[in-house]
């Protein structure tokens, strides 16, 4: 930022549907989250499938009622000073086993369901990069989610798509199966669809505001 300018990407704010819903956590008892050894808490109500394929790299926040299918043979990876809202679920993409190119990203019939792969099939990656937050009741089959993203509530990520670094997804949007979103996009609808761009220092905006939330949340909890 120069000469004292300010960075209007929409964090924390509500005007038409500018901005993601910050959701707050519906507890702030510390006895209703697990501490781990990197200093993310996770609810006791979040369903972690098979927490060894989840590789947390530490100070983030896993709220109430999700889910993280990492049950799926493959690791879901989520990076630091992340929020993973109320209701959000982490599914990782499946595809079939095969050699021909024109099968191998093709999930059957796209399907949205939360089904393990069979002997035919295989899951993907799931990865999260850092200083992102995802909102309440998202539901997120992307294969890759870059840092200092915003993904709002109530969205819908289809497989195989792929969010870059530094961008919002506003709520209730729709991504379709395949979609890239390229660094610095905003993104809103049904289908989802970029609508603008965001400035230069979003990434540094993002870094200080999840932090800042991460520190808030430990500092609140009694």
């Amino acid at each position: 930022m120069i000469d004292g300018a300010t960075c209007d990407i929409g964090i924390g704010q509500r005007p038409s549907k500018m901005a993601p819903t910050m959701d707050e956590p519906s507890s702030k008892s510390k006895k209703d989250y697990i501490c781990t050894t990197t200093q993310t808490y996770v609810s006791r109500s979040a369903d972690v499938r098979d927490a060894t394929n989840l590789n947390s790299r530490g100070k983030s926040v896993i709220l109430a009622k999700s889910t993280i299918h990492s049950d799926f043979g493959n690791i879901v990876v989520i990076g630091r000073y992340c929020h993973i809202g109320e209701g959000t679920e982490l599914i990782p993409t499946v595809i079939p086993r095969s050699n021909d190119p024109l099968l191998r990203n093709v999930r059957r019939q796209d399907s949205t369901e939360a089904s393990k792969p069979t002997e035919s099939e295989t899951a993907l990656p799931l990865v999260i990069g850092s200083h992102t937050r995802i909102d309440a009741n998202t539901r997120v089959q992307s294969v890759s989610i870059g840092s200092c993203v915003r993904i709002g509530s109530n969205c819908k990520l289809a497989p195989r798509t792929k969010i870059y670094d530094c961008c919002i997804i506003e709520d209730f949007t729709e991504l379709p199966p395949d979609m890239v979103v390229p660094p610095f996009s905003r993104v809103r609808g049904s289908p989802g669809r970029i609508v603008g761009t965001l400035p230069e220092c979003t990434g540094s905006e993002f870094v200080d505001s999840c932090v800042q939330s991460y520190e808030n949340f430990v500092r609140e909890l009694e």
